[in-house]
């Protein structure tokens, strides 16, 4: 079952990207990650009285759950703007998208876990195949060096964040409760950007636009949940780099819904094959 929520994480991810990239047609990064953390976290407390008691959510684990989201999307989501700022999308991305491979590393000196040599094999294949999809334009521009501490940073503190969120869960098993939590944790964080004199200068949302995020929002807070509830059945190490995969089933969408937009080439279709392969050594791991 782990495997099964990681995919439909990967893809639920993949629809809200296109969507996401519709929207930020006539609005801009930062509307469209505080639109989507603001919705996300707004859904999941709507939905909690369904799922658990309100006092369900003085768990033993809150403190991990809090922590985590601090880490990510909080700061590691500014970490991987920082970055695109300072050296461009196709220096960046591909840095930050080395994050299953520091949670896998980490899982295995923190939550004992086993990363068998296929998995690694699986893994790596997955991060090539999403480096290579992610640098599909060639960088420009100057930059200096030492600010590719920006996206390197940002992988680690994603890769901390999933171990810290694992670490919640075998406290208490409870994936709801931490999807809630952790959403919060960073739209606090987002509105305190926002409240920032340069955040309130750059954010951008049209009427057109709205709709767009509007449903990304939604999709996004089932991917969330879905990834939560993968780490609460599943290994670190199988989890992540499945989840990972979502860059490949963004591709294969854009080039059905999204063909005025993007463009589908050989470097993306040999990512694509990568990744899958990939796929497929850690599920069979």
């Amino acid at each position: 079952m782990a495997e099964y929520f990681a995919l439909q994480a990967a893809l639920c991810f993949a629809v809200s990207h296109v969507l996401i990239r519709r929207g930020l047609v006539t609005s801009n990064a930062l509307a469209g990650s505080f639109f989507s953390l603001t919705l996300s976290a707004a859904v999941m407390w709507l939905l909690a009285p369904f799922f658990v008691p309100f006092a369900k959510f003085w768990t033993p684990a809150l403190g991990y759950f809090i922590v985590a989201g601090v880490f990510a999307p909080a700061l590691g989501r500014t970490l991987n703007f920082v970055g695109i700022e300072r050296i461009g999308v196709a220096r960046s991305v591909p840095v930050i998208n080395i994050s299953p491979v520091v949670a896998s590393i980490l899982a295995v000196f923190v939550l004992r876990e086993v990363w068998t040599l296929q998995n690694m094999l699986g893994t790596g294949f997955v991060v090539l195949g999403v480096i290579v999809l992610s640098s599909a334009q060639p960088a420009k521009g100057l930059w200096r060096k030492i600010d590719i501490i920006y996206p390197l940073l940002g992988a680690i503190v994603f890769g901390i964040s999933i171990n810290l969120r694992k670490l919640g869960l075998m406290v208490d098993n409870v994936p709801f409760i931490a999807a809630a939590v952790t959403s919060t944790t960073g739209f606090l964080f987002a509105l305190g950007m926002l409240r920032t004199t340069r955040g309130r200068q750059i954010f951008s949302m049209s009427r057109q636009s709205f709709g767009w995020l509007f449903a990304a929002g939604i999709v996004n807070t089932g991917a969330v949940l879905s990834n939560f509830y993968a780490l609460s059945l599943g290994k670190v190490v199988i989890v992540e780099p499945l989840v990972s995969t979502n860059p490949v089933l963004s591709i294969l969408l854009s080039a059905i819904f999204l063909k005025d937009l993007e463009t589908v080439t050989s470097r993306v279709i040999a990512g694509a094959l990568c990744t899958v392969v990939g796929t497929i050594l850690v599920v069979t791991s």
